[in-house]
Formats: structure tokens, sequence, C-alpha cells
């Protein structure tokens, strides 16, 4: 099955929101020139992190923080790019400033996408590193144009939205649980919109009809 045949007049189970948002978004453990990573003003930490571990790792040379200063995830309407902040903070983590590259314009995952590999030579591999819950977006994203390309999935844990702890909080605002099910939704909205990659989702564990 997939995402764009997931009917949408249903309340989702814990293990069925689950299978849409996680299946087949684990780490390769490959390697690339590029970590592409996603800004979000609240998970900001969490991703430098994620990112420089992976650079210390070997497993990418130069990382590309992208984010702009008025996306959703801005609440307190901070000037200041997202982008711009991972860049300082990875600085602080001990990254040579050389190896870092920012795109400080965008507003939603597919800006961040567009407007990064307007700058970059790259186009047969890239490391995306974003929220556990993130991943699966950002890749059918750039799956969606660029078909052929190798992309390896790196999460940034946080603790709360990650796929073994999401469903231990409550559905309050920007708990694990309102944030992961809220990306199942999209997903299957975007698939249906043609926007990203209709991705499969496992038949065996997500036997979802349509009525």
């Amino acid at each position: 099955m997939r995402l764009s045949q997931i009917p949408t007049d249903k309340i989702f189970t814990d293990e069925e929101i689950e299978q849409i948002v996680y299946s087949n978004t684990s780490d390769t453990g490959l390697s690339t020139e590029y970590g592409l990573v996603f800004g979000n003003s609240m998970l900001i930490k969490e991703r430098v992190k994620a990112a420089i571990k992976a650079y210390k790792d070997g497993r990418i040379k130069k990382i590309i923080f992208s984010g702009g200063s008025n996306g959703i995830s801005n609440q307190s309407n901070d000037t200041v790019p997202e982008a711009v902040k991972m860049k300082n903070l990875a600085i602080q983590m001990g990254m040579k400033e050389e190896d870092i590259l920012i795109e400080d314009k965008s507003k939603n995952s597919f800006e961040n996408v567009d407007n990064t590999f307007s700058m970059i030579p790259e186009r047969n591999a890239i490391t995306v590193i974003t929220s556990e819950f993130h991943l699966k977006r950002c890749f059918a994203i750039i799956k969606k144009r660029f078909p052929n390309m190798e992309v390896v999935l790196i999460p940034a844990k946080d603790g709360f939205s990650d796929k073994e702890n999401w469903f231990l909080s409550d559905n309050s605002w920007n708990s694990g649980r309102s944030l992961v099910t809220y990306e199942a939704n999209l997903l299957i909205q975007y698939a249906k919109e043609n926007k990203i990659a209709d991705l499969e989702v496992p038949d065996e564990i997500l036997p979802l009809k349509t009525k």
C-alpha cells in the first residue's frame, strides 16, 4: 500500500501511525559528501548534535544548515534564521567553520530542499539529519525531485517524538503524540496531492483498506 491509498476517514491506531511515519526510515550507515540539517526553532540543539556526531564520525564532510526565520516552529517570532543559530551552535561544539554552509531563506521543508540543492553540485547522494518523525517527509520530498538520489537518513533523537517514545504523551500541543499524529496525516495529504514521492507502507503491518 502506498501513502496516497491510505483512507483519511478514520482514526488511526498508534500502530498504524507508527508505520505511516517511521517505517522504512532506518539509517543505512552509509557516508556522503554533504549532510543536510533541517531547521526547527524548537529542536535545533538535538539536530545539530546529531549532525556533529555524523561529522566527527566521518560520515559527512560538509554540513548544510537550512532554515529561515519565518517557519511554523518560530513561535517567538525570532528574527535570527534557524540556519544561523545552528551554525553558531555547531562551531561552539567544535565544528570547523569552513565545513559549514547555510541556507537561511526557507520557510518549510519543501523550500529547505529546493534552496539547498540550488547551492551544491552534488546530485547523487545526500545525508538527511532531522527529528526522527520528520525523516520520511524529507526523504519523500527529495525523492519526488530527485528519484535516483541515494538518501541516507540519520535521526536526531529528542526523547519525546522518537519511534520508541512518541506514544507516551497526551495529544497536547507540541507533544510527541501531537507532532507524530500530525505528521502521519500530512504525509498522506501530500502524497494524495502529488507533492511528495508516494512511498510504500508495509501492508502486512498496516492492513488499511479503503471503504
